[in-house]
């Protein structure tokens, strides 16, 4: 599959993606003419490697798992070998949780490093959970 990186000055670079059998949590990346492949306990753990790699060449993977607000849980994780992760909601309690393939594309306007991703998602938590906060 094909995906965008960005750089800081929103310079646009394809790369090619392969993502293995669940069974075996790969993912390959090919950048540059440079193929790397990455295993891990399951495809998020993947992802990331893919994500630290391209973020040390100062460009961001534009899919759904390098967006601010998509986070799995530890069940979804789980059930679907790190496939899947929730959308978070923004507004109440009781707005549903959505699920994306975390390799789909998305707009590069619409990514954040894994630093940012982290400190979005740690923000959410303790928006939600005050008494709770980490």
């Amino acid at each position: 599959m094909y995906l965008q990186t960005v750089d800081a000055d929103g310079g646009i670079q394809e790369v090619i993606i392969q993502i293995g059998k669940p069974s075996t949590a790969m993912v390959e990346l090919l950048d540059d003419q440079f193929r790397t492949a990455f295993r891990g306990t399951d495809y998020l753990d993947c992802l990331t490697q893919v994500r630290k790699q391209l973020e040390h060449k100062g460009r961001l993977l534009c899919c759904q798992g390098a967006r601010p607000n998509v986070h799995p849980s530890g069940q979804l994780r789980q059930f679907t070998n790190g496939r899947q992760a929730y959308v978070l909601p923004s507004g109440t309690h009781d707005e549903a949780h959505t699920t994306v393939d975390i390799f789909a594309p998305v707009l590069p306007g619409n990514v954040v490093s894994l630093d940012d991703q982290r400190i979005s998602v740690i923000s959410y938590w303790n928006a939600r959970h005050p008494r709770n906060q980490i």
